[in-house]
């Protein structure tokens, strides 16, 4: 648990300093760099399910789709670029001899272009979506970083209030995770919702209130929630403990973000129709 602490009191710490120092451009990097290596870990959790996933043209298809969801005019960008990724897969397909077992290859590797940076593209989408509605990009830098607080802040909670109080099995896909311990990162994550409100008021769009901000965090908890059992599926199939051994007391890069990739497209459309 400590090293865990430390690890998290670190990234959290280096994602400020970048914000502070690069603003909105250090976060669609850091962004695009951990959905980088989160799909790979997917792919590499395939490959142990004896799927065999085109690790470089879907690796390089996410980094395309990362990057242009922002730099590329227009909100829709990211989707434009995910529908021509699609189209280049499925020429490679036909372009590449069947026989060779590639066709296999396919939707292991469409499945992660689409779970891992097609999700996670909302993020910097809600950034250029808070502009288009007249917000300024801090705004939605701040929605950004409110989400994925939330997002950790649920799995965080989670552990702890499950590990101290919890009795009843969530799933038996983790069978660490419990009902009480999904209810304290609930708690948890609403508790964090507010604080950020609170002390970014001034980065907040309009309407942004501690109740807005508290019945917000709800879904994109449980989302959070949903996001952790999806990884801990693809885990347990692939028969690992953890997707890699990159962070201390965490695991894989795929263990940190696994909360966010539900919760981002959730997050985008959440503000969308009720907030910006």
């Amino acid at each position: 648990m400590q090293k865990r602490i430390i690890s998290f009191a670190i990234i959290w710490l280096s994602v400020i300093v970048a914000l502070s120092l690069f603003g909105i451009h250090a976060g669609v990097f850091l962004l695009t760099g951990l959905a980088f290596l989160t799909q790979l870990e997917l792919y590499k959790l395939f490959e142990q399910m004896e799927l065999r996933p085109m690790r470089a043209l879907g690796l390089t298809c996410g980094l395309v789709i990362m990057l242009g969801s922002y730099y590329l005019e227009g909100i829709d960008s990211g989707n434009d670029l995910f529908l021509l990724s699609f189209l280049v897969l499925t020429l490679a397909i036909i372009r590449i001899d069947l026989h060779a077992g590639r066709l296999r290859s396919f939707m292991p590797t469409l499945f992660g272009l689409i779970y891992v940076p097609f999700l996670l593209h909302f993020l910097p989408k809600i950034v250029k979506l808070a502009v288009s509605t007249g917000n300024s990009i801090d705004t939605g830098v701040f929605l950004c970083v409110w989400i994925v607080a939330v997002a950790k802040s649920a799995d965080a909670g989670g552990l702890i209030v499950g590990k101290r109080l919890g009795r009843t099995p969530l799933s038996t896909v983790s069978p660490n995770k419990t009902y009480e311990g999904a209810f304290g990162g609930i708690l948890a994550a609403m508790l964090a919702g507010c604080i950020l409100v609170l002390f970014f008021k001034e980065s907040a769009p309009d309407g942004f209130t501690f109740m807005v901000a508290a019945f917000s965090a709800v879904p994109l908890a449980i989302a959070s929630i949903a996001s952790d059992l999806v990884e801990s599926a693809f885990k347990r199939q692939a028969g690992v403990k953890d997707s890699g051994k990159l962070i201390p007391g965490i695991g894989g890069v795929f263990d940190m973000t696994d909360s966010l990739i539900l919760s981002a497209p959730l997050g985008y459309l959440l503000f969308k129709y009720t907030l910006l």
